[in-house]
């Protein structure tokens, strides 16, 4: 990736991620499970959801019994899902020693330890006697990050990004500056979130969830996102780092593009615009036209809202090709993974170029006049994959978009 006199090539060499399709089996039953189309989305079980239109969510099966293999008494299991992705990762770029040592971190996340202030909070308020430094180590919007560096013993910098439900790929994106800075050679990036009743409730107020049951991006008929959790991590290297140490390479992180809505805290620029605006800034950072790229990995949360912004904005920042350029969104399948989104959705295009396979988005039934480009509804779809872009739109009006390029 290159940005004004930045001229590090950065590579991906390892990825993990936790998820409800694999239930923290790892990538390899990850994208199984994707690439059949397997619906997670079911009743809720975590917590009471009586009273509300929405009762359905993406939940990983035995999530406070997953760990690391060290990482075992962690109480919040955002630290324990997020820590696994990274061992996946780590693992899988066969990443040890001094260039795991002098690694950094960059987490993408919205709520933290959401479900440690949820315990303490309660129903109460604390007391003057009570001790407080459990809440603050857990709580804290950095305290994942902060895990990630105790359990890696990373020497690298460390950073906490929350930017809604850009944070993952804004993880990703600021790590890979710091290589192409020249700053540092390796660094872990991705997102967590785990579903929690405190932002159920929130979305629940919204109006924003499925009301019959089922994430159907891009549908005419959809009737909103359903929450999910996870965690999706990338190895990000200079590519002569990489080389040097005879890693394998997946792809390249090309370009990266960010803006601003400046509108609304909770509605996109209805047009596409600020959306348009990120393509576009990504398409100059990666040096490629619109017509290069082969596959997007929508945001694609199944609202009307969403689902129509985002089918504008990828017409007009990829022009006159865009209806002929495959798009899938992986929330059909595991909901809305908030801060982990993007970070899983990066994984999705590291695997979809590695096989050339590009996952559903199930629940399609109805064509929508408003949302007509070229979806992969119900069936995995295969094809050679050498460029592709990730899209990512957040409350507040974040906007980012990631593009991948498969290493020949």
């Amino acid at each position: 990736m290159q940005v004004g006199n930045l001229n590090k090539e950065v590579v991906v060499t390892g990825i993990g991620v936790v998820t409800p399709l694999d239930n923290g089996k790892g990538v390899g039953s990850f994208w199984d499970g994707a690439c059949r189309g397997v619906n997670t989305v079911r009743p809720i079980t975590r917590f009471d959801v009586k009273g509300h239109q929405c009762g359905v969510g993406a939940e990983i099966e035995g999530l406070m019994d997953l760990h690391d293999g060290i990482s075992k008494n962690d109480t919040d299991p955002s630290f324990r899902i997020m820590s696994l992705a990274c061992k996946y990762a780590v693992d899988d770029a066969l990443l040890e020693g001094d260039s795991l040592e002098n690694a950094g971190v960059a987490v993408g996340t919205i709520l933290g330890g959401i479900t440690s202030a949820e315990r303490y909070w309660g129903a109460r308020f604390f007391s003057m006697e009570e001790r407080r430094d459990d809440f603050f180590r857990e709580y804290c919007l950095d305290s994942v990050a902060n895990h990630v560096v105790k359990r890696f013993s990373l020497r690298g910098p460390s950073f906490s990004l929350s930017t809604a439900c850009c944070s993952g790929a804004d993880a990703i994106r600021t790590a890979a500056t710091q290589i192409s800075n020249g700053r540092i050679s390796v660094m872990l990036a991705g997102g967590v979130d785990v579903l929690s009743e405190f932002v159920f409730r929130g979305f629940s107020a919204l109006n924003a969830m499925t009301t019959d049951g089922l994430v159907k991006p891009f549908d005419k008929n959809r009737r909103g996102l359903a929450l999910g959790e996870g965690a999706g991590v990338l190895v990000l290297e200079d590519r002569f780092h990489a080389e040097s140490r005879k890693a394998r390479i997946y792809c390249s992180l090309i370009g990266a593009g960010t803006s601003s809505d400046a509108s609304h805290i909770v509605k996109p620029n209805r047009d596409g615009e600020g959306l348009a605006r990120a393509i576009s800034q990504a398409l100059m950072n990666a040096k490629v036209q619109g017509e290069l790229i082969d596959f997007v990995c929508a945001h694609g949360t199944g609202t009307s809202y969403n689902d129509t912004m985002e089918t504008k904005a990828i017409k007009r920042g990829l022009g006159q090709m865009a209806k002929k350029i495959k798009v899938t969104s992986m929330k059909s399948m595991i909901g809305h993974t908030l801060g982990a989104a993007a970070a899983i959705e990066a994984v999705t295009c590291v695997k979809a170029m590695e096989t050339g396979t590009i996952p559903p988005t199930i629940n399609y039934q109805l064509p929508d006049q408003e949302c007509d480009l070229d979806y992969v509804v119900n069936k995995q779809y295969k094809h050679s994959i050498d460029v592709c872009m990730s899209l990512s739109a957040g409350f507040g009006g974040q906007n980012t978009a990631l593009i991948f390029k498969r290493h020949k």
